[in-house]
């Protein structure tokens, strides 16, 4: 297996826990609206990852730059488990070149 292979793994895997995260995070009774902007945020980073997985041409090619960058915000706002295996998938499409 190559590196581009386990990095579109592990990010893929990172994403879809991100949605658990984010479906998750929602459940909370005092939602405020910085806190839903985050939320919504972390939505759109999540699916633009699995977007470009799934049809890699259309939206946009993943490399690992995108993954190091969607991690960190994905860190940085709602989603840790899924931010943190992003990240790692994107030092391991560091690795390849």
């Amino acid at each position: 297996m190559s590196n581009e292979d386990i990095m579109k793994v592990l990010a893929a895997l990172g994403a879809i826990i991100s949605l658990i995260e984010i479906i998750l995070g929602f459940d909370d009774r005092h939602l405020d609206s910085s806190r839903v902007i985050l939320l919504v945020i972390s939505i759109l980073l999540a699916t633009i990852i699995l977007l470009s997985i799934i049809s890699p041409h259309k939206l946009t090619e993943l490399n690992w730059i995108i993954c190091v960058v969607f991690g960190i915000v994905m860190l940085v706002y709602t989603s840790l488990i899924g931010g943190i295996l992003v990240l790692v998938a994107g030092f391991a499409g560091y690795t390849e070149r």
